[in-house]
């Protein structure tokens, strides 16, 4: 809102469709399917949890590089969980949509955080942050997640 207030709605806009086109990009790079648009942020599915987090990687990087190339980019939170959902025509609905929804939602702006069962499923080496357990809104049982360094 800060910033929409700054650069006016049609800057705003214009920067949003810059967002908004990068991340589709690199989502199809790697594999991943836009679910749907949802606020600022975009639920994206992938058939490997290997993929979804390189995908995560890959979308830092490419905004710090036109970050340190243009003097701006928008910073991005990205959750990674790999869950069970049920297809229901375009869209996803279960358990795990929203679960992965709130470690999306507990990242901090420029970073990735995966929940240890979907790092560890990713047969990926990539270094990491100290974990942490955290309690998520509307889920039983507490989850740990690690924040991934990317830099």
């Amino acid at each position: 809102t800060k910033l929409i207030g700054v650069i006016g709605d049609d800057a705003w806009a214009d920067l949003i469709r810059w967002h908004d086109d990068t991340l589709r990009s690199v989502i199809a790079e790697h594999g991943g399917e836009e679910i749907r648009h949802q606020g600022d942020g975009l639920v994206v599915s992938f058939d490997d949890p290997g993929r979804a987090l390189d995908c995560a990687i890959a979308i830092q990087q490419r905004l710090a590089d036109h970050r340190r190339a243009h003097g701006f980019a928008p910073a991005v939170r990205v959750g990674v969980h790999e869950a069970q959902a049920t297809r229901r025509g375009l869209d996803y609905a279960g358990a795990g949509i929203h679960e992965a929804a709130r470690v999306g939602a507990l990242a901090g702006e420029g970073e990735i955080l995966v929940t240890r069962a979907t790092l560890d499923a990713s047969r990926r080496s990539v270094a990491t942050g100290e974990a942490r357990t955290a309690s998520l809104k509307g889920i039983v049982e507490p989850v740990e997640v690690v924040p991934v360094v990317w830099r």
